[in-house]
């Protein structure tokens, strides 16, 4: 199936009192498959979130960051709008459910606007409601399959980020959803093993599956090979693109075999790798 990323992401503003930027931006890489990305006038942050259709549910991952003071965050608006229209356009109505790459606060912000809402399942950002959600049993070995009706998602457990992480292969689009643990901007390790191990078990999936592009959660690299935005920065004019290749897999495991048990900061053309303590 034919997806389109020729997009222009909003990236900010150098005053965001004057920005024109939406909370959220929308692209549709295809009829059944948006993405979210929230304005870094909203959130440094600027997490991108991913919406899947298939025949019988669509499912959200992630739900965003805290806005700065004063700004609202219109997620459940926008998302029960994309519902809508699908199902509109489909001639079915879609059950949602609100899930998560990870249990970071700023990926799960907007859980609470899904509460009590009705044909609405949210899943528990934790490694016992995760695994017990999609039925990954032997965490963090093995996968699992979460079909939406007529599209299976495979769920890879990647801890070493955050304990609870997982990665998510569509088998339509090719594309495999990689959260905070492969991304172009800051690769934050809480724990080596967990995260070299996490790496090597995406890098052999992406040598045995179709792989279109990894698709991260944040932009914090800029155009410039190695050269990534300080932190915090909320105008990025000169921002990497968002998705990146099967190949850069394998040289980020490739580059961690190499350090072995020594992890410190290593600096790649398109992420690099931060070692910090454990949270």
């Amino acid at each position: 199936m034919a997806i389109s990323l020729d997009v222009r992401w909003i990236h900010g503003s150098p005053d965001c009192v004057a920005s024109a930027d939406p909370p959220l931006q929308v692209h549709a890489l295809d009829g059944d498959t948006f993405i979210l990305r929230q304005s870094k006038c909203l959130s440094f942050e600027a997490p991108f979130l991913y919406l899947f259709f298939g025949t019988e549910r669509a499912i959200l991952f992630d739900t965003g960051a805290q806005p700065v003071a004063g700004r609202q965050l219109p997620l459940r608006e926008v998302v029960s709008g994309l519902v809508a229209e699908w199902s509109a356009g489909n001639r079915r109505p879609a059950d949602l459910v609100v899930a998560h790459t990870h249990g970071h606060e700023d990926h799960v912000f907007g859980d609470d606007q899904f509460a009590g809402q009705p044909r609405t399942t949210i899943v528990p950002p934790t490694l016992d409601g995760v695994g017990a959600f999609f039925g990954l049993a032997d965490w963090p070995e093995g996968s699992a399959v979460f079909d939406l009706g007529g599209r299976p998602l495979t769920l890879i457990p990647t801890p070493g980020h955050e304990p609870s992480h997982v990665a998510v292969y569509d088998e339509r689009t090719g594309i495999l959803i990689t959260g905070d643990v492969v991304y172009p901007g800051f690769l934050y390790v809480r724990d080596r093993a967990a995260y070299r191990a996490s790496i090597d078990r995406l890098a052999r999936f992406a040598a045995t599956h179709p792989v279109t592009y990894l698709l991260g959660c944040h932009i914090e690299m800029t155009r410039t090979p190695g050269v990534a935005y300080p932190s915090g920065t909320t105008y990025q004019p000169e921002e990497h693109e968002l998705q990146l290749l099967p190949r850069h897999l394998a040289e980020l495991a490739a580059g961690l075999a190499v350090l072995g048990d020594r992890l410190v900061r290593k600096v790649f053309d398109d992420f690099i790798v931060e070692p910090v303590a454990r949270s």
